[in-house]
């Protein structure tokens, strides 16, 4: 039985593995942009389970297919730079008043956490690095707390909207 679960398991995951380098030899990029722009990252940054260099990124948002989920679609302007298709985790409403990447600092770890998209009145919420735990000060002075979302300092980075 478990000979045959393995057996399963990894023709799953060849299949998987077959996709993913069919789609790549096929450069997949969004076919369906909501928001387009540039913007220039000054650090290295953690965003999902993908770390950007410090550099210049075209960023596009919208869908790989008609009907299908939203994603962020990340491209460096470097050769050695990754080109990322990022999954949103939620949307909502945003009240920002400028497009910007939102990113957390946590010592020297920057993590994107949220895309500000006035244009289209959008902002996407993206899951934290696995891993990740964000402490906060405790004012009694006992021991750090594990908190939900309490980062030490906030970040906003401009997006340079994409010229029509």
């Amino acid at each position: 039985m478990k000979i045959i679960r393995n057996w399963v398991t990894l023709a799953s995951f060849s299949v998987v593995v077959f996709a993913l380098c069919a789609a790549g030899a096929r450069a997949q990029s969004l076919r369906t942009t909501h928001f387009a722009g540039t913007f220039t990252l000054p650090f290295e940054a953690q965003w999902g389970r993908v770390a950007l260099p410090a550099g210049e990124y075209r960023l596009a948002y919208g869908r790989l297919y008609e009907g299908g989920v939203k994603m962020v679609e990340i491209v460096g302007k470097e050769n050695s730079t990754p080109h990322v298709l990022i999954l949103t985790r939620g949307v909502t409403d945003t009240s920002a008043k400028k497009s910007a990447l939102v990113c957390i600092r946590e010592g020297d770890t920057a993590i994107v956490r949220v895309l500000e998209m006035p244009q289209i009145g959008e902002s996407v919420d993206f899951a934290m690095p696995p891993g990740t735990k964000l402490m906060a000060n405790r004012s009694d002075g006992k021991k750090n707390a594990l908190m939900a979302e309490g980062p030490k300092l906030l970040q906003r980075i401009p997006i340079t909207l994409a010229s029509k």
